[in-house]
């Protein structure tokens, strides 16, 4: 692994598998209560983040502080896709209910276009994280204000997109979509445009919810405005940096996951007699409709192309210069201020919260307390001030009082491969053992109604457990022998 500066064959082809289990399980775990949304995405984030240095991390390049930020880089792109997900099976729905209708409307389009939302969806996803991951791999170096200019870019990008030509691709490609909206206002009471009722609620997912076809507007809208940012940031990359490894790695990821989230749509469409599965002669057994195992496929095939990518790369960008220990941020009190808030707010105060707001909700559910809510902020806040309190005294002594150049007494590629099995387990934990508890829910069932434990299995989140359960078990087992087997061979 990492201990060795240029990773073998074998050792490639153990991160790829890694990658595909590692993300498949974390971007599962990634859609349940305590994780959502942005707050998620930074856990599949920082996992992702942390394999790659455990893998790649012997490298000058491989600086502690870019962990965090790849962690970031990842949670910053996250989209809506509650509604475009229907699409690829030939239909959408009104979602809110027409004034007089007893029933939501439902339309038919065209499978070809639904299918190019998602994988516009997937192209946009991660792509600020593709460009941070092929920055790692170039022979450019990348100061933290360079990757705060490539995320101001993507900003300018969607927000263009946005208020311009978003507007007119949406209606050409799916009409259907752009009318069901028109109807919607008018049924409101709201006298506007299309585009003008979209820039008086700029980017409010929320207001939309509200309006028939409304939400799928503005998740259509923002997908356009996404993809389009990720294609400016690979010309960025390429024409501004002049960097082609960082724009084709970055490409590459960003093809992965558009096919990663189009093809796992299976687990959505399988069903809909408007998809065109509806003709295939597909076993019952195997006709499974599950937002979960969605998810999972989602980010197997996610990890997957990450990692594949960098494992293709040549051996003069993966190997490179053996790490050194030079700061990444020369002046020691801007050092210490940048480790401690990135540090605290990626390793603590994102996973208390996903373990405190699982549990809070457990203590609704039997009533030890009666909101979650108070509870879980004061929880969230009391653990992340303890816990800065003894990381602000080892950082300060580290990075300011002795100059180091990393706030543990450790290379980052250590840190990654000890701090990857904490927190795989971590994680591991509070989805399989708390909230939802899908381990002990079902054993629970398993015990309490052993003749229906089959039928149990294709019962909502249940049939994903197998999978995500053996993913989970596999990644650390794996991870455990390589691990064991790069320092026995050092």
């Amino acid at each position: 692994m990492s201990v060795s500066n240029k990773l073998g064959k074998g050792e490639k082809a153990v991160s790829v598998i890694l990658g595909a289990l590692l993300t498949g399980f974390m971007w599962r775990f990634r859609g349940t209560h305590g994780f959502g949304a942005f707050w998620g995405v930074v856990c599949v984030g920082s996992m992702v983040t942390l394999l790659i240095f455990a893998f790649y991390g012997n490298r000058s390049k491989m600086k502690f502080e870019l962990i965090p930020i790849g962690a970031m880089m990842m949670g910053i792109t996250v989209p809506a896709w509650g509604a475009v997900v229907n699409m690829p099976g030939g239909r959408i729905e009104s979602i809110m209910i027409f004034s007089g209708e007893p029933v939501q409307r439902t339309e038919s389009i065209s499978q070809l276009s639904g299918t190019a939302f998602m994988l516009m969806l997937g192209f946009g996803l991660v792509c600020l994280f593709g460009i941070y991951a092929g920055t790692l791999f170039s022979k450019k170096d990348y100061s933290i204000p360079r990757y705060i200019a490539f995320v101001a870019v993507f900003f300018a990008a969607v927000y263009l997109a946005k208020a311009t030509f978003a507007h007119p691709l949406l209606c050409r490609m799916v009409p259907e979509i752009a009318s069901g909206f028109e109807a919607g206002l008018r049924d409101n009471g709201i006298p506007l445009t299309l585009y003008k009722a979209y820039l008086a609620h700029f980017d409010n997912m929320s207001w939309a919810k509200h309006i028939p076809y409304g939400r799928y507007y503005f998740e259509c809208i923002e997908h356009i405005a996404y993809c389009f940012a990720a294609i400016v940031l690979i010309l960025t990359a390429l024409i501004v940096f002049r960097d082609k490894i960082t724009a084709l790695v970055s490409l590459f990821i960003n093809l992965f996951a558009a096919f990663a989230i189009t093809i796992s749509e299976y687990f959505n469409i399988c069903e809909y007699e408007t998809s065109f599965l509806s003709s295939l002669n597909i076993p019952a057994s195997l006709r499974i409709t599950s937002w979960s195992l969605w998810e999972f496929s989602t980010g197997f095939l996610l990890g997957l192309g990450i990692m594949l990518t960098l494992a293709l790369l040549p051996s003069g960008y993966s190997a490179g210069k053996k790490y050194r220990s030079e700061p990444y941020i020369e002046n020691k009190a801007f050092r210490l201020f940048f480790n401690f808030v990135a540090f605290v707010f990626i390793f603590v105060v994102v996973p208390a919260r996903a373990l405190i707001l699982k549990v809070s909700r457990n203590a609704v559910e039997y009533g030890f307390i009666k909101s979650e809510d108070t509870v879980s902020v004061i929880a969230i806040a009391a653990v992340s001030v303890i816990a800065s309190i003894f990381i602000f005294t080892v950082f300060r002594k580290n990075l300011y009082n002795k100059n180091l150049p990393v706030p543990f007494r450790m290379k980052p590629a250590e840190f990654a491969a000890k701090a990857l099995t904490f927190y795989s387990l971590y994680y591991g934990a509070v989805y399989f053992l708390t909230g939802d508890a899908a381990l002990v829910r079902l054993v629970y069932r398993a015990i309490k109604t052993p003749y229906v434990f089959p039928q149990i299995l294709r019962e909502g989140d249940f049939c994903s457990f197998i999978p995500v359960f053996a993913a989970f078990v596999l990644f650390n087992i794996i991870y455990f022998v390589s691990r064991k087997k790069a320092r026995a061979g050092h």
